[in-house]
């Protein structure tokens, strides 16, 4: 079985808000581009994926472990050749090296209206194809919280069939916050699958996955979390992992600090003040929270040193760690993750 070509769809928080909009999933929110990806593997129970529910907050930004990579991309049919094998497909998705070149294994999808769902894997290289007897289900449209439904999907290959039967359940919804930046309005997809691996002659092997990905409208995937258990012959669990995008796809009203504002300097902030350097924008007022989401500082635009599009604001006030600095503009509003490290006298 060739793993790389059952590459899943699936690739965590911070609130800044007590309250936020609940979001909804439409086939619109399937985007295409290529985007990269951090992951970082750990021994199950060090992190964990957290609660779901409604305004819930999911803190990720000091996730440790073995860090690794991978860059997607997701392109329109007929875009390459192998869309040719799967008429019905109309979405592919390759994994790429740093240079920019594709895998010889692509991923067929096929998007609607009203569902999102894998129609299978070409390599032309080896002439290798896996058709689906039952297609995998990804996402039905719109995708709301507390939404929920199962999923059974097969394919055989060599006389070796797997069948995977999934329970998906929109679980919650509110702010994450990765290593990368805060994205608020995230709507958190949960995926339980059990994997039952028929092998002629021996006993089958049954392994149990439960992914949880972090989807936003108009952008490419957040962040993913995935918990992997071995049922049998043997039962034990196998590491989990925690991957988020790095990309800088942006949404309406929303960016990264590390696009729109090139420079939040310094960082660590040893003399007690953080320059701000936006832009072709102007800021109306930035906040300043802790790590648990209380805000400790507020500053409007008046109270703001400004110099030719650059904003002075003074954390004096503020004790030494590590906080968010959320900045709302004209324009935009950006967030980034800021060291206070005072000098000592």
């Amino acid at each position: 079985m060739k793993k790389t070509l059952l590459m899943s769809w699936a690739l965590l928080i911070f609130s800044f808000s007590a309250i936020n909009a609940q979001p909804t999933l439409t086939s619109a929110d399937i985007i295409t581009g290529t985007f990269q990806y951090t992951e970082i593997g750990f021994n199950q129970g060090v992190y964990n994926p957290g609660n779901g529910g409604a305004n819930v907050t999911w803190n990720f930004s000091n996730v440790q472990g073995t860090t690794g990579g991978v860059k997607i991309k997701y392109g329109t049919c007929p875009g390459i050749a192998e869309c040719t094998s799967f008429p019905t497909a109309n979405m592919y998705a390759v994994t790429m090296d740093n240079n920019g070149n594709q895998s010889d294994d692509k991923n067929l999808f096929r998007k609607t209206s009203t569902l999102f769902e894998a129609v299978g894997a070409r390599n032309l290289v080896t002439n290798y194809t896996l058709t689906y007897t039952d297609t995998p289900i990804e996402l039905k449209f719109p995708t709301t919280y507390l939404q929920s439904f199962t999923d059974t999907s097969s394919y055989t290959i060599n006389g070796i069939t797997t069948t995977t039967n999934d329970v998906i359940t929109a679980d919650g919804y509110g702010t994450i916050i990765t290593p990368a930046g805060t994205y608020t309005n995230v709507l958190r997809v949960k995926k339980e699958s059990l994997i039952t691996i028929s092998f002629p002659g021996v006993p089958n092997s049954v392994t149990q996955l439960i992914t949880y990905t972090w989807y936003k409208n108009n952008r490419e995937q957040i962040a993913g979390f995935s918990v992997t258990n071995m049922i049998s012959p043997i039962s034990q669990p196998a590491p989990s992992s925690f991957q988020y995008t790095n990309n800088l796809v942006l949404a309406v009203n929303e960016t990264s600090a590390k696009k729109s504002v090139p420079a939040v300097y310094p960082n660590p902030v040893k003399d007690g003040k953080i320059w701000i350097d936006i832009k072709d924008d102007e800021i109306r007022s930035v906040d300043i929270f802790d790590m648990t989401g209380k805000k400790v500082l507020t500053q409007s635009a008046e109270q703001l040193r400004q110099n030719e599009g650059k904003y002075e604001m003074d954390l004096h006030g503020v004790s030494d760690g590590y906080y968010i600095l959320k900045a709302n503009s004209s324009k935009e509003t950006f967030s980034d993750k800021i060291r206070i490290q005072q000098n000592k006298k």
